[in-house]
């Protein structure tokens, strides 16, 4: 399994991406890209923004004779403009700079000229922490706000792609909830129970839950409960009830437990990076770095011998 550590081995790719940002004028993000490009990750950036800023930061960063820039200030044309170059496939990996996400997403999810490729779109996160034997994978904390079974359903469709990229050969993935019994006043763990059936006869996974944080990471605090679940103490990917849980989450595992990050959102023709404006460069860089292993992932199973 890759774990986040390896992220500074440009040999796990199979080969540099080009990737496009829009609204690069932020030092956090520059230096991201400084560190791929000199990495060996990517190749030709593409930076849209404030150009005066822009190519002010990518000189502190000894890149400007290496990156194009595009003058574009307001965010809607930016954002247009950087979705119109993935689907002329100029670009490898899409890119969030200092722009909210929801004005990126109206570009991506665009009926006529966006570039979905699957009906859900979902952001998902990896987490190394300093106390945790692997990295965890989390959905969803930065997008779908109250998913639904079905919705549910895809999310987790969406983290299994991710998993592969990260090569867990079989993921244990682990339905949130407050409680590990079916309580009709407690939505969550009605979902749970439903897509936990749903699953039930998968191949290459193990879906189980609702299962708490405590149980799902802890095989000690599962054993202590007397849980009976082959996902319990060692679940790979956590799925939350809602965005309200999954961004608590994320937010607390990075700024009070100090865990390692990376976050991608999956369901697009290319992986589309998107952390928090508040995330350092660090989690920029995992995160282009993951967002890459995805487009391998993407390309190979396109490329499958029939």
């Amino acid at each position: 399994m890759i774990i986040l550590e390896d992220f500074r081995k440009p040999t796990m790719l199979h080969h540099a991406k080009r990737i496009i940002v829009v609204f690069a004028h932020d030092s956090e993000v520059i230096e991201a890209i400084a560190d791929a490009f000199h990495g060996g990750f990517v190749i030709d950036p593409t930076l849209i923004g404030d150009s005066t800023e822009i190519k002010r930061l990518c000189t502190l960063c000894e890149i400007d004779n290496d990156v194009h820039i595009i003058h574009e200030i307001n965010p809607e044309s930016a954002s247009d403009l950087a979705v119109a170059m993935i689907r002329r496939g100029e670009g490898d990996l899409l890119m969030k700079g200092l722009i909210d996400t929801k004005i990126i997403l109206k570009s991506v999810v665009n009926s006529q000229n966006g570039i979905k490729a699957k009906p859900l779109l979902s952001h998902i996160s990896a987490l190394a922490f300093p106390a945790l034997d692997r990295t965890l994978l989390m959905s969803d904390g930065a997008m779908n706000i109250q998913p639904g079974v079905n919705e549910k359903i895809q999310i987790i469709e969406n983290a299994l792609i991710v998993a592969k990229a990260l090569g867990i050969d079989h993921p244990l993935i682990g339905l949130v909830g407050p409680v590990e019994k079916v309580n009709p006043k407690i939505q969550s763990t009605v979902d749970a129970e439903l897509i936990r059936a749903y699953f039930t006869n998968s191949i290459g996974f193990t879906v189980d839950g609702p299962l708490a944080i405590d149980n799902l990471v802890s095989r000690e605090a599962a054993m202590h409960k007397g849980i009976q679940s082959s996902v319990a103490g060692r679940a790979d990917i956590l799925i939350f009830p809602n965005l309200d849980a999954g961004n608590v989450f994320y937010k607390s595992s990075v700024f009070l437990a100090n865990a390692s990050a990376a976050s991608i959102i999956v369901g697009a023709i290319v992986p589309i990076v998107l952390t928090s404006r508040a995330d350092n460069h660090e989690t920029k860089f995992n995160s282009i770095v993951l967002g890459g292993l995805i487009s391998d992932q993407l390309f190979d199973a396109c490329h499958q011998p029939r």
